[in-house]
């Protein structure tokens, strides 16, 4: 309405009006700002809790701008593709990526290549390589992994709960990333892929069904009975045209490990595949592994040390979020472990622990019960080697030889003073 002095004079309804564009972009400034905050993992010049301050009452909407322009830590930029919660998860109190929800749970990893391309490890004989690879979750996480793995290795990675195992591996797939530090992998993307500890999958879908999805979400051209016969590896071949829905929580390891293995990938991630199995189960998924090497390079974590023992070249050791050790699997056990034996023999037993005490590679021979006798090394091969011959030179009958905690439970314990 046009007023005597010339203004114009609008009603109170048109003006709120007409305010409400700019009310919703000054809130959606202010909402923008406070999510970055709250996600992103550090921030400069001010603590988290003064820019919460500023950006919610400081002149809004210049807060969260002030915020925005000085206050965003630049993200850090991996130079590689760094890249589920199970019984035993390891970061259950860490920020978890989103959960697999369908095929793609198993398939192989997709990863993101920067603008500058996948680097590789300076040597070819590593396939993977990490160097300073920190992830802070406030005091846990990973700090400073500098790892290797072999190619055409079976590479277990080990340690207590909340050592950084999940977080490490999801960092290689790439569902998580590394605040810094580097990781290199001599592969392209569509060669490496990962089963999460826990694939999830659509219940409605059968067995066969979802490989065959898996497949078809990396645009990979395979034989029509690639999918069935990746089920059979996996040990699902009577289970086919089953709904998955039904399947019990071993059965959907077995599926996530049929949907990774129907790319033939050149590197495969497994985070504890044998969790949830049952002995016979496990020992069919560790056979599968161990058939893997030279052919394929496997990282997996466990919890279950003896399956670490059964089939892993080398081992990694996590505590804390540090790479305690990385090796051979049976260095470590000698390094650590004083080889010993507990030998029972038939006849006369102090004869025998007298012709023991006599070789040079024998620390000790201490009776053990009449017809025993515990034996100490220096190395397991000195001890392998060398009692058989005392046994054959004395005529003694062997009843039984037993290594003492010659493991990598033992081993284990040991390094990480538990």
């Amino acid at each position: 309405m046009l007023r005597a002095d010339g203004a114009i004079n609008l009603p109170s309804g048109q003006v709120l009006l007409a305010l409400v564009p700019v009310l919703a972009l000054v809130l959606g400034v202010v909402v923008f700002a406070l999510v970055d905050l709250v996600r992103r993992p550090a921030v400069a010049y001010l603590p988290k809790p003064v820019w919460a301050l500023i950006i919610a009452f400081v002149a809004l909407p210049l807060g969260a701008i002030a915020y925005l322009v000085a206050g965003r830590q630049p993200k850090v930029v991996q130079t590689a593709p760094a890249g589920g919660p199970d019984a035993h998860n390891d970061d259950r109190d860490h920020p978890e990526p989103p959960r697999p929800t369908a095929a793609i749970a198993a398939a192989p990893v997709q990863v993101p290549t920067p603008p500058m391309g996948r680097p590789t490890p300076a040597d070819p004989s590593v396939l993977v390589q990490t160097e300073g690879l920190t992830r802070d979750f406030g005091g846990k996480g990973l700090f400073d992994v500098d790892l290797k793995v072999p190619r055409g290795c079976i590479y277990g990675l080990v340690g207590p709960n909340g050592s950084g195992k999940t977080t490490l591996l999801s960092i290689l797939d790439g569902t998580r990333r590394a605040d810094r530090g580097t990781v290199q992998v001599g592969l392209p993307r569509n060669r490496i892929a990962v089963c999460p500890d826990v694939p999830e999958f659509d219940g409605w879908l059968t067995a066969v069904e979802v490989v065959e999805l898996a497949a078809a979400m990396i645009d990979l051209d395979r034989s029509p009975g690639a999918a069935t016969d990746a089920l059979i590896v996996a040990g699902l071949g009577d289970d086919l045209d089953r709904r998955v829905g039904a399947f019990s929580r071993g059965m959907l390891q077995r599926l996530g490990l049929a949907c990774a293995l129907v790319g033939d990938p050149e590197l495969l991630i497994l985070d504890e595949p044998t969790s949830a199995l049952d002995p016979a189960g496990r020992a069919d998924v560790l056979d599968l592994v161990l058939g893997m090497r030279g052919r394929r390079t496997v990282i997996f974590s466990s919890h279950i040390l003896s399956d670490v023992q059964r089939v892993a070249d080398q081992v990694g050791v996590l505590r804390r979020g540090r790479l305690l050790y990385q090796g051979r699997t049976q260095q470590l056990i000698d390094e650590r472990l004083q080889p010993r034996w507990l030998v029972r023999v038939a006849g006369d037993a102090p004869a025998f622990r007298d012709r023991l005490a006599a070789e040079p590679w024998v620390t000790g021979a201490v009776p053990v019960g009449p017809d025993a006798v515990r034996i100490d090394a220096v190395t397991i091969e000195d001890g392998e080697r060398g009692i058989p011959k005392v046994l054959a030179s004395g005529g003694s009958r062997l009843v039984s030889c037993e290594p003492v905690a010659a493991d990598l439970e033992a081993a284990f314990l040991a390094l990480t003073d538990v």
